[in-house]
């Protein structure tokens, strides 16, 4: 008798727990304040730019190191906006990027650049563990690079710059 009240228990057991996972709200996705602090540096020394290192540090709802790598535009996207992939052990987050303001300056006599620029971001999506990531940031840009020379010898505005060095921050919320 002992062993038929024991397997009923068990049964009942199994259902019951059965039926509170199904009842149960999925598990809340972690969302709250992030932050995306990092560096890109890039040569146009061949004549086109490349991306020759970056570092992207993650604190908040993701925190970590990790790498952003430039994506082409789709088409149909204005010409003030650009998208990256920030890439961490879990997966990549898509981010979209809009300028909002652009100020540069140029030394005309060493053809030193600096830049600022202000944008706002969002993600949208990603692989991995952030196939589901959506987030809306503030972020700056601080540059700094040396412009290529015209044949006449002033600062090339068309050519890539020889050397360029961007740092940038983001600040937000994020959900995964």
């Amino acid at each position: 008798m002992r062993c038929e009240v024991r397997a009923a228990r068990c049964a009942l057991l199994a259902i019951g727990l059965t039926l509170t996972a199904a009842v149960a709200p999925a598990a809340a996705r972690p969302a709250g304040k992030q932050s995306f602090r990092g560096v890109i540096v890039a040569s146009g020394e061949s004549g086109t730019r490349t991306v020759v290192s970056t570092l992207v540090a993650a604190k908040g709802v993701v925190s970590g190191a990790g790498r952003l790598v430039e994506v082409a535009n789709r088409p149909g996207d204005p010409d003030n906006v650009s998208r990256d992939d920030l890439i961490f052990r879990r997966g990549r987050m898509h981010l979209v990027t809009t300028t909002r303001s652009f100020i540069p300056s140029i030394d005309r006599q060493t053809c030193v650049v600096r830049v600022r620029i202000r944008q706002t971001q969002k993600i949208r999506g990603g692989t991995g563990a952030f196939r589901q990531a959506a987030g809306s940031f503030a972020g700056t840009i601080r540059g700094r690079g040396v412009a290529a020379r015209d044949a006449d010898g002033t600062c090339s505005q068309k050519l890539p710059a020889l050397l360029e060095v961007d740092v940038f921050a983001l600040h937000g919320t994020l959900s995964i």
